[in-house]
């Protein structure tokens, strides 16, 4: 444990701190470039963005299309997502964190040319209340809901009250046309993507979108084996080890692949 993190963990930390953005233009080979807002947190990555990203997706997406993006951060996953789906198409991009929320609401309306992009201040849960996530940092930059994590591994030392949704419910009273039109649901929610899946189940099994999940780093091997027999013998996927956003489908996994890597990203498609 990093000696700052000790003593947030015996309580002595930092007020909490806004950060604005700024906002970039990149070239994508479109009539308008991609605007996106960089958030200015000092431990957020710039993004970077390019054709070839949105080349790739579109793969897999066609016009018309919608998206679900859980744990959507400042939005650079669903600022793809509505360019490679177009106009005709639409976003919902799940993001539980207050602090940069602002930064997301500012990216859902950089691009009109692009899909439009309906933001949802939630945690995609199960059962709707309120949650406690931690983050490593006074500008909540980096968490989730880390409970699963002994704080010691985690590190992360301030807690931030959020509101959880289910998203099928979430969607079928606010957009229930667009619920048959899911193509792809990518989630990003430190370790608890299997948990995200479970509660989309029912989307899941009617739809069979392409599935994008991260394989967290603290995911021991019972946990990673679970998982992918869900994805695999329940809803019907083969699954890929995957490098958004520049190809989907490097190398299809087996339950004995799982833990070669620490952290990484899957990609699924439903079986023929």
């Amino acid at each position: 444990m990093k000696l700052r993190a000790f003593f947030n963990m015996l309580g002595l930390r930092s007020r909490p701190k806004i950060y604005s953005w700024r906002v970039d233009s990149f070239d994508i080979g479109a009539d308008e470039p991609l605007r996106f807002a960089q958030w200015l947190h000092p431990k957020y990555r710039p993004t970077e963005f390019d054709a070839r990203q949105i080349d790739c997706l579109r793969q897999y997406l066609k016009p018309g299309d919608a998206v679900l993006d859980i744990g959507a951060h400042g939005g650079d996953t669903s600022v793809l997502f509505a360019h490679a789906v177009g106009q005709a198409g639409r976003v919902f991009a799940a993001e539980p964190n207050r602090y940069v929320l602002p930064v997301l609401e500012e990216n859902a309306q950089l691009n009109p040319s692009a899909a439009p992009i309906t933001v949802l201040p939630y945690a995609a849960v199960e059962t709707p209340g309120s949650l406690t996530f931690n983050y490593s940092d006074a500008g909540f930059c980096n968490g989730g809901d880390l409970g699963n994590v002994a704080s010691t591994r985690h590190g992360h030392f301030y807690p931030l009250e959020v509101e959880g949704r289910n998203m099928l419910a979430e969607l079928s009273a606010s957009a229930p046309e667009w619920l048959d039109k899911i193509r792809l649901i990518k989630s990003d929610t430190e370790g608890h993507d299997a948990d995200v899946i479970d509660s989309l189940k029912p989307l899941i099994l009617k739809q069979k979108p392409y599935l994008i999940c991260e394989i967290y780093r603290h995911m021991d091997e019972g946990a990673r084996r679970a998982f992918f027999h869900v994805l695999t013998n329940e809803l019907g996927y083969r699954v890929f080890y995957a490098d958004p956003w520049r190809k989907l489908e490097l190398e299809e996994l087996g339950s004995e692949d799982l833990m070669h890597w620490q952290h990484y990203d899957i990609f699924c498609r439903p079986r023929k």
